[in-house]
């Protein structure tokens, strides 16, 4: 099915004089996609999307919305990842999410300390 997405100038406009026509359009734009979807699909990524739906809802700001689903988006592949490792036998590497939630508390006190590096004027 083809999506019609407004051109990026057009998508600015609307997020500065219409916020709620570009919440429209966004929420028009993703019940597409998961229309699309095969049959099997559509009740899982309903489920998804309401998830994040509900993480955009409680963030105080839209960087912190980002951060929210970024961290889900990485415990997913995290998870995945652990799946595939086990099912493969192969040695599990710590998560790659930092930030993740799961991580254990020798993981966090095995890690070295990062450095800052200075930058020569300019």
């Amino acid at each position: 099915m083809p999506r019609n997405i407004p051109d990026f100038d057009y998508l600015v406009t609307l997020a500065t004089n219409s916020p709620h026509e570009l919440e429209k359009l966004r929420t028009k734009l993703c019940d597409q996609i998961i229309e699309s979807a095969p049959t099997s699909q559509r009740r899982r990524l309903r489920g998804l999307q309401f998830q994040i739906d509900m993480e955009r809802r409680k963030a105080a700001t839209p960087m912190a919305a980002c951060m929210r689903i970024s961290e889900m988006m990485h415990s997913s592949f995290d998870e995945l990842r652990q799946k595939l490792n086990e099912a493969t036998g192969t040695e599990t590497a710590p998560p790659t999410n930092q930030g993740a939630k799961r991580a254990s508390a020798d993981n966090h006190s095995t890690r070295a300390a990062a450095r800052v590096l200075s930058f020569p004027e300019r």
